[in-house]
């Protein structure tokens, strides 16, 4: 692609997109002590999903390895807790704790004010554009994945 080029332009700006609002997340989860990895990884399991790491690892489109790493994380801090597993005696099911969920409802009344704030000058015609545009890019790379 030509840097003019209006699409090159677009995954820029995508990639500039997801780098700012990582960024915001790191910095409003950091009074939590989570990172924005790790409350992913809880997003999946709220409020009471039940998921082994290579479960969550490919909802995440990450290595299992990852998200081992941030399992592990938030067990050490009381946020998740391991269950047998009745399909894979050594990979056991992971589950938020009853703090977990608390944190987890925390940040989602956190994240609402601030995709409002965000999204509180963009007209809903641009936002279902947005969307579509955006599901329409994810379709089109997943389907090259099978």
């Amino acid at each position: 692609m030509r840097e003019g080029d209006n699409a090159y332009q677009i995954i820029w700006l995508t990639r500039r997109l997801f780098r700012a609002l990582a960024q915001k997340s790191d910095e409003s989860l950091q009074d939590l002590g989570i990172s924005a990895a790790e409350r992913a990884v809880m997003e999946f399991l709220h409020p009471d999903e039940r998921l082994s790491v290579p479960e969550i690892a490919e909802r995440y489109q990450v290595s299992r390895q990852h998200v081992q790493v941030m399992v592990n994380s938030l067990l050490d801090a009381g946020l998740l807790a391991t269950h047998k597993n009745p399909r894979h005696k050594r990979s056991p099911l992971i589950a938020l704790t009853e703090r977990g969920k608390g944190m987890f409802r925390t940040i989602k009344t956190r994240d609402s004010k601030a995709v409002r704030k965000l999204f509180s000058k963009v007209a809903e015609k641009d936002r279902q554009i947005t969307r579509k545009t955006l599901e329409s890019l994810l379709e089109e790379l997943n389907s090259h994945d099978h």
